[in-house]
C-alpha cells in the first residue's frame, strides 16, 4: 500500500494515489495518498476514494463502483450502495444508508428512512440544491422524483395497499420536514 502512482480520478484530476488492499488479501479500489480510510473498511476494486476524503470508522459498507469525492467524509457504520457518487466536501453520517446508484453532493441535504414497502427496501431522499429538485432512491428505483414515485406508487399499488399508504406518509414526512425546507431556504 506504499507504492505511489499518479492517477486521474474522474478522469480529469490527477493525484498521488495507491492501490488499496483489503484485510483479507484481495485488491481494492484507488485511494489518494491524501484521503485518510480506516485500514479495516473493504474497497471493492472499482471504488475511487478522492483526495482529502475521509473513511472514519471500520463497519463502514462501501459497494463497487463507488465515488468518494475531495474532502467528503463518511462516518462509522454507514452504507454507500453500488455507483452511488458522493461529492466533494459531503458529509454522510454515523449509520447512514445511501442507496445504490445515488448521488450526493456538498449542499445536498438528505433522508434516508426504512425498510419500506413490499421489499422491505430503504428509502433515500435527496435534495439537491443546484439542481433544485428532491429525487428518490429506493430499492431498484433510482433518482425518480416525487412526481415520478407517486406515479409509480399509483399503476403498482393502484389497490389502495397499506405500502403505497406507507410510501405516501414518508413523502409528506419528508416534504415538510424542517430540514429540508431550511436547505430550499
Amino acid at each position: 500500500m506504499t507504492d505511489t502512482f499518479t492517477h486521474r480520478f474522474g478522469g480529469w484530476h490527477e493525484a498521488e494515489a495507491r492501490r488499496w488492499k483489503n484485510t483479507d488479501g484481495t485488491p481494492g479500489g484507488i485511494v489518494a495518498a491524501s484521503a485518510t480510510v480506516d485500514a479495516a473498511v473493504r474497497l471493492p476494486e472499482g471504488v475511487e476514494v478522492w483526495p482529502g476524503a475521509k473513511i472514519i470508522g471500520s463497519r463502514v459498507s462501501i459497494g463497487s463502483r463507488v465515488s468518494i469525492g475531495s474532502r467528503a467524509s463518511i462516518g462509522d457504520g454507514a452504507y454507500i450502495g453500488s455507483r452511488a457518487s458522493i461529492g466533494d466536501g459531503a458529509s454522510i453520517g454515523y449509520g447512514a444508508y445511501i442507496g445504490y446508484g445515488a448521488y450526493i453532493e456538498a449542499d445536498d441535504w438528505l433522508f434516508v428512512a426504512g425498510p419500506q414497502g413490499s421489499r422491505n427496501a430503504w428509502a433515500t431522499a435527496v435534495y439537491s440544491k443546484k439542481e433544485k429538485v428532491l429525487r428518490w432512491w429506493i430499492g431498484c428505483q433510482h433518482g425518480l422524483t416525487t412526481e415520478a414515485l407517486r406515479e409509480r406508487l399509483a399503476r403498482e399499488h393502484a389497490d389502495g395497499s397499506n405500502h403505497r399508504a406507507d410510501y405516501e406518509h414518508l413523502i409528506l414526512m419528508v416534504e415538510s420536514h424542517p430540514g429540508l425546507v431550511r436547505a430550499k431556504a
